[in-house]
């Protein structure tokens, strides 16, 4: 054993001096200062030998013969049997299979907090008629600089960096470009070009020549502000931070060929800059900052709106100065508030005096401002603002004159009506009045979908279309964000039924406005003077109940307030308490009844719709109508959608745990509140893992209403519950404007066919018709169809013969407790 361990460490010698004998040209690489050492392998044993500069990395055992199972030591954990692999492959390569040249690139546990990244070349030699592998170790680690580099090119660099190759005319920038200006790459070639396209053609010229100055006439001042085009953001002011073209050794010029540098994204201040100077500007504002140490003080260039000849910097007692100015009256008063200004015992000043203007005119001037010590200057700063108060008391009158208008539809306001209405009411002649209300339906929808420009538009829209059609001798007044009224003096409550009648036969037709047509619906209602209230706030109260009630009761096309109103108002106040006291009481009273949904063809059942039920304490079920209408009006509709949700998931994995149908589904239905909530798709999907219920056994229905509150994010949580196959129906089809529209944008899989086209289908040919023409639509688009409200042979064989896949309604089966279903549909 002694002699063998011997043998070994001759032939090691040996190998090295192989290894010193050999000329490097005989290795594929022409090496660099990157060698960290060569090494020469006996294939057969897999045996290792180290030039010295593997001490760095192997220490002491580098010095020794080392196999390659000990090498591998060396290597991560995680990259191990796949390089050991590797070597012992490219071995074979070299010895067998008279590869030239391998490379293995991998990496070495240099110490425990640091690890070099490596390549291996290695080529087959032959010393007296002996095979050999002789190779090199590359250092292909990154340098601190090469890192330093990566990571400022990189995500998460608020700058805007970039180098410049002038030779090949490439421009290589940082991920903050790339992403703002929407670049391909991190390379822009052609750059002294392309670059331009990204500037403010205003500056161009000016970048362009200040870069050609430092490249040309060694102008190391790279400075100045430019305006970009960014693609993503808009108009961009950046600030040019200077340029470099050291060499790797910090010299500056040295390296003509690459010129580096950043520019700073000072637009946010530019912004902010703005909008000061338009506030100071608008508000006619004076603005001053004095330096007390020195005795300078410097007043913005609109001074001399009030003291023409006067200069903007003045230097010398900073408080005489101005005291100087005032009339002799008010000069005291000024001085004592600066005295406790200097001398610290306030801080911030407001004090108002009269200055001598231009032709010895008086000119009350209102000046306020602050002190601070600036530690930069050592010095007692003082900035604030003077007003012209004889200028403001001017556009003070000028603002009260507009005060009262709709900044958007240029109508009177709420202030307005009730002064005009005390004038109207002090008439001795006046018999009756009416106070007529128009609110339009469902507004916020529409800035929702459309944004706010396009609410604006309808506004000033309806604006005008009320005024159009304004009955004689009455006034318009807008009074909310989407309500307006009108103050109709000798009106009769006939006159005022016919014009609302009027009013909702004219919403039939679309409001024109420069970006297309919009059907706008209103709610309208209104309070008679003097029966209904003898002062205008209580007739505009008793016109908002009337509103309420018209909100409520969907059937109304408009109401005049009488008394029953009132106690009507009180009864759904209460009834809305007691909803909330049952959400409160962990959703007592609430149910979930479940309707049955029949295949068409087969007749079987084949799934059931989730409705929500509350129980009166009588022991009634309230109408539904009635019971979603209070969960809208106290906003909790969030709250009892989580609920259905979680009931109808868990009550259908529970009738498959109990031998359902695999197939049989649940419907349940979406309200506007879950849908526009960011994390909705996220919770359906969790109740489904919750219960292991397969997604395919739930089935949501949406409404065209929920859709217009956030149609973008009504679409991304659908199109993430469609990806997780959750089906979509887009139930009540046909009742609103825009179905067709949401049947190309949205993944919907099945159509709800509204009831209100299956009631009267026997003798109007219309609804017929209608049925017909969607099945036959919804299935040339790959949709499924489910009729509602079918409640008898003849509707239920019509339809079927139509072709519609799956049928609904008090025919097959009204909608029943858990108990009742089970009993009647899952028990033989």
């Amino acid at each position: 054993m002694n002699e063998m361990q011997s043998d070994l460490y001759r032939s090691r010698d040996e190998m090295l001096r192989i290894l010193d004998m050999t000329s490097l040209d005989e290795v594929k690489p022409v090496f660099s200062d990157l060698a960290i050492c060569s090494f020469i392998v006996i294939p057969r044993e897999e045996r290792m030998y180290f030039t010295d500069g593997m001490r760095k990395i192997l220490g002491a055992m580098a010095s020794q013969d080392v196999l390659l199972l000990s090498y591998l030591q060396f290597v991560p954990d995680s990259e191990r049997d796949e390089v050991g692999m590797k070597y012992q492959n490219a071995f074979k390569d070299i010895i067998f299979a008279n590869v030239n040249t391998v490379t293995i690139a991998h990496s070495l546990k240099k110490s425990q907090f640091e690890t070099v990244e490596v390549e291996a070349y290695m080529q087959l030699i032959n010393v007296d008629r002996e095979n050999y592998i002789l190779g090199v170790l590359i250092d292909r680690s990154r340098t601190m600089m090469d890192r330093i580099s990566c990571q400022l090119f990189s995500k998460g660099i608020n700058d805007y960096l970039f180098s410049y190759d002038a030779v090949s005319d490439i421009l290589y920038v940082n991920d903050k470009f790339v992403e703002d200006f929407d670049l391909s790459s991190r390379k822009i070639r052609n750059a002294s070009n392309e670059i331009y396209r990204y500037v403010h053609q205003d500056d161009v010229e000016r970048l362009r020549e200040a870069f050609r100055q430092f490249l040309h006439h060694d102008a190391f001042a790279f400075e100045g502000d430019y305006r970009f085009l960014s693609a993503n953001r808009g108009e961009l002011h950046l600030r040019a931070n200077g340029l470099s073209d050291a060499d790797k050794d910090g010299v500056p010029g040295a390296d003509p060929r690459y010129v580096s540098g950043s520019f700073s994204d000072i637009t946010g201040f530019i912004e902010d800059e703005s909008i000061r100077t338009n506030l100071i500007e608008g508000t006619s504002a004076i603005t001053f900052y004095a330096d007390y140490r020195i005795g300078k003080i410097v007043f913005s260039e609109n001074i001399h709106e009030i003291l023409p000849g006067i200069s903007t910097e003045q230097d010398g007692d900073l408080i005489e100065i101005i005291a100087s100015r005032i009339v002799p009256e008010d000069r005291k008063r000024f001085r004592d508030i600066m005295h406790q200004i200097v001398d610290g015992q306030e801080e911030k000043f407001s004090v108002e005096f009269r200055i001598i203007g231009e032709n010895d005119r008086n000119i009350w001037i209102a000046c306020r401002g602050k002190s601070f010590f600036d530690h930069s200057r050592h010095s007692l700063m003082l900035v604030g603002t003077v007003f012209d108060l004889t200028r403001m008391n001017e556009v003070r009158e000028g603002v009260e004159r507009n005060a009262s208008c709709h900044e958007l539809t240029g109508l009177p306001t709420r202030e307005r009506l009730l002064s005009d209405a005390e004038i109207v009411f002090r008439n001795k002649d006046l018999l009756s009045a009416a106070v007529v209300l128009i609110d339009i339906n469902g507004f916020h929808s529409y800035n929702d979908r459309y944004g706010r420009s396009a609410g604006n538009e309808i506004l000033i829209a309806v604006g005008n279309m009320l005024q159009k059609h304004l009955p004689d001798g009455s006034s318009i007044y807008h009074i909310g964000v989407d309500i307006f009224c009108i103050l109709w003096p000798h009106a009769s409550r006939i006159k005022v039924a016919e014009y609302m009648n009027y009013l909702q036969e004219e919403s039939i037709q679309p409001l024109e406005m420069g970006r297309g047509s919009f059907f706008v619906t209103y709610g309208l209602s209104a309070a008679i003077y003097p029966s209904c209230g003898s002062v205008i706030d209580e007739l505009l109260v008793n016109a908002e109940i009337a509103l309420h009630k018209v909100k409520q009761d969907k059937k109304l096309k408009y109401a005049i307030y009488s008394p029953v109103d009132k106690r009507e108002l009180k009864e759904r106040l209460d009834f809305e308490l007691q909803i909330s006291q049952s959400i409160r009481n962990n959703m007592e009273s609430f149910q979930l009844h479940y309707q049955p949904l029949i295949n068409a063809k087969t007749e079987r059942i084949e799934g059931a719709e989730a409705l929500l039920r509350w129980v009166a304490p009588s022991g009634e079920l309230v109408n539904p109508e009635r019971v979603v209408n209070a969960l809208e009006s106290t906003d909790q509709m969030e709250i009892i959608g989580s609920w259905i949700l979680d009931k109808a998931i868990g009550q259908c994995a529970q009738w498959l745990a109990n031998g359902a149908d695999p197939d049989f589904y649940v419907h349940i239905n979406v309200t506007a509140d879950d849908l526009v909530r960011r994390d909705f798709a996220n919770d359906v999907l969790n109740v489904l893992a919750r219960y292991n219920l397969p997604a395919k056994n739930i089935l949501l229905e949406i409404t065209e209403t929920s859709l217009m509150r956030n149609i973008a994010m009504c679409r991304q949580n659908l199109i993430r519950l469609r990806n997780e196959n959750v089906r979509i129906a887009l139930d009540d089809f046909g009742t609103g404007y825009s179905s067709f529209n949401y049947l190309r944008e949205l993944p919907v899989d099945e159509i709800k066919i509204d009831k209100a086209f299956v009631d009267d289908m026997d003798t109007v040919a219309f609804n017929r018709s209608f049925i017909s023409a969607i099945t036959m639509l919804a299935h040339s688009i790959k949709k499924q169809v489910c009729v509602e409200g079918v409640e008898n042979k003849t509707q239920a064989d019509v339809i079927r013969d139509m072709g519609a896949d799956v049928l609904q309604g008090y025919y097959y089966g009204k909608p029943l407790t858990v108990f009742n279903f089970e009993n009647k549909f899952f028990k033989n």
